[in-house]
């Protein structure tokens, strides 16, 4: 089968919030100071600069892919699959207009990515380089994710004729292990 793929292109917002933590961060933590008890500033502020880059290795999206088995959120550290037999709703998404709140996670550094919420559909896991081009994903657990990509309609498309081909595969080999029961 084929792998259908959509890269997570940066807004411009999120470089320049990505440049601007990453450049304060590090001029703080290479700044010298006469003081000794500065030490410990200096050491804090260079862990929280690698907690933070490690935070966006492991949450900030590169490209979604879907297959006829897997809708997958891939990112530098890890890839996060989610079973196709499992979604219950893909659809493009527009949180223009819409209040939405930061729960826990960035909020432009590197992405937007953690949990947030909004009105209409509640709370959601967010992967996302931009906030113009989201897809709503949810389980059918009732789990949400939001998803940035290039285009959503078409990805929402090829998730549901992939999700539409599994169901005549699955009828299929019900009806051919029905025919050979007989």
């Amino acid at each position: 089968m084929v792998t259908y793929r959509q890269s997570c292109k940066w807004s411009r917002f999120t470089w320049f919030m990505t440049v601007l933590v990453i450049g304060f961060l590090g001029l703080l933590g290479c700044m010298n100071s006469p003081r000794p008890c500065d030490e410990w500033m200096h050491f804090t502020v260079r862990a929280l600069l690698l907690a933070l880059v490690v935070c966006a290795a492991y949450y900030c999206p590169l490209f979604i892919e879907v297959n006829h088995t897997h809708f997958h959120i891939v990112r530098l550290l890890r890839k996060k699959a989610i079973p196709l037999a499992e979604i219950a709703v893909a659809i493009p998404f527009s949180i223009k207009n819409k209040q939405m709140w930061c729960l826990c996670g960035a909020g432009g550094f590197a992405g937007f990515w953690g949990w947030y919420s909004v009105s209409g559909i509640g709370r959601f896991f967010l992967y996302a380089t931009r906030l113009d081009t989201l897809l709503l994903i949810q389980l059918k657990s009732g789990r949400k994710y939001l998803v940035s990509c290039e285009n959503p309609a078409k990805m929402a498309r090829f998730i549901q004729h992939y999700q539409y081909r599994a169901q005549q595969i699955k009828r299929q080999a019900a009806a051919t292990k029905e025919t050979a029961a007989q």
